[in-house]
């Protein structure tokens, strides 16, 4: 059995092929690591009654990092920040606390919200994470 030169260089021609992209797809960097989460209470309030949210999150993108957390009334449209926790750096994790009064009868959304900034006093972070939204029902 003799070897034909003419099969056998496509054959060596795909084999670099796979070969190199078999490398070049070990030396793509890992995807962004990062998460954000709120606690918030599970069973309905009462009108007047105050509700303790926390959070906390992480992100590797921003070098900076503050989580905040947000309230709306379903069908209000925009979010409103209740408040934010203090300015750390990437690595450290983001931590937030806020005392909440239920105010009205109905549905109350609650979400943490993750803050990237370029400095600790960056006057435009940008959301690099969010929470689920939590909904709280209050009778």
């Amino acid at each position: 059995m003799t070897l034909d030169p003419k099969r056998l260089l496509p054959r060596a021609a795909a084999a670099a092929l796979l070969a190199t992209a078999t490398v070049s797809l070990l030396a793509v960097p890992a995807a962004a690591e990062g998460a954000m989460e709120i606690t918030a209470p599970g069973h309905p309030v009462r009108t007047g009654q105050a509700l303790r949210i926390s959070g906390d999150g992480d992100d590797d993108t921003a070098r900076y990092l503050r989580a905040c957390v947000q309230e709306r009334t379903p069908g209000a449209g925009a979010w409103r920040t209740v408040n934010c926790g203090r300015t750390v750096a990437s690595g450290d994790g983001a931590t937030v606390e806020a005392l909440i009064r239920a105010r009205r009868r109905g549905a109350l959304q609650l979400r943490g919200v993750l803050y990237g900034l370029d400095a600790p006093g960056d006057p435009h972070p940008d959301v690099v994470r969010s929470s689920a939204v939590r909904m709280v029902r209050i009778h």
